[in-house]
């Protein structure tokens, strides 16, 4: 099983040396934090080094995700328009939303009782048309969004037929396999939903603003890797001039 960076030399040695091919990384934030800007930081890098972005978004008309991460100076379009990255839009598929762009893929029949055949015939046609033979990086925006469009109960079972989805793509499939990073806002998510989607990722960092302006914590709460080190798991995190900073936090 290959072990990819993420680019940010700091994080891969935090981790203990990087990212596993199919796993999964939970970055857990609350309302306020920047921690979610992590996640777009590893994707350019890893779009970077021949990989395929693709982001799942259930929380967000395209625009309003556009202006959003101008903050971590992710332009979707123009990665979009470049080949590199294409958007599963659930949310605009649930509010009959169509947009010009041909790397935005929506199906306006989606609802929460026919998503999972519609968003697995979404991502086929996807790695059809445009992921060929590149590892595709996928990102939840959000977590907390899907568990609101479809009811916590409801999305916990969906989310588990997605895993065991995945498995069964791992054991029949030759392709690249995927990195997956799951974004959720702490305020915006029930305890039973952090639980359940810690359980499924190998990966967990969670991300604490303060009052003061910039200033936030990450704690590494969870790497399958042996050199894993939890006593050098906390670092200071900002985002700055669109770039990601990490820097340690000495345990006493």
């Amino acid at each position: 099983m290959e072990l990819l960076s993420t680019g940010i030399p700091a994080l891969d040695r935090a981790l203990g040396g990087g990212l596993l091919e199919d796993s999964n990384l939970l970055i857990v934030y609350d309302t306020y934090s920047k921690g979610w800007a992590l996640a777009f930081e590893i994707l350019r890098n890893r779009i970077r080094a021949g990989d395929f972005g693709v982001i799942i978004d259930s929380v967000l008309p395209i625009s309003s995700l556009e202006m959003e991460l101008r903050a971590a100076d992710f332009d979707i379009a123009s990665e979009g328009m470049a080949g590199n990255v294409a958007v599963i839009d659930v949310f605009s598929s649930f509010y009959g939303i169509e947009y010009p762009y041909d790397f935005v893929y929506t199906d306006g029949t989606m609802d929460a009782g026919t998503f999972l055949p519609k968003y697995s015939r979404l991502y086929r046609r996807l790695l059809t048309e445009r992921i060929g033979d590149r590892r595709p990086v996928g990102i939840d925006v959000t977590i907390d969004g899907l568990a609101f469009l479809f009811g916590t109960e409801n999305f916990l079972s969906v989310f588990q037929r997605l895993i065991a989805d995945k498995e069964k793509a791992r054991i029949t499939e030759t392709r690249k396999r995927p990195i997956n990073i799951f974004l959720l806002n702490r305020g915006r998510a029930s305890g039973d939903i952090v639980a359940w989607v810690s359980l499924y990722s190998q990966y967990v960092l969670e991300f604490s603003s303060s009052s003061a302006p910039l200033k936030e914590r990450m704690i590494i709460r969870k790497s399958p890797l042996p050199e894993f080190n939890p006593l050098k798991s906390q670092y200071s995190f900002r985002l700055w001039g669109g770039k990601v900073e990490l820097s340690p936090v000495q345990s006493r």
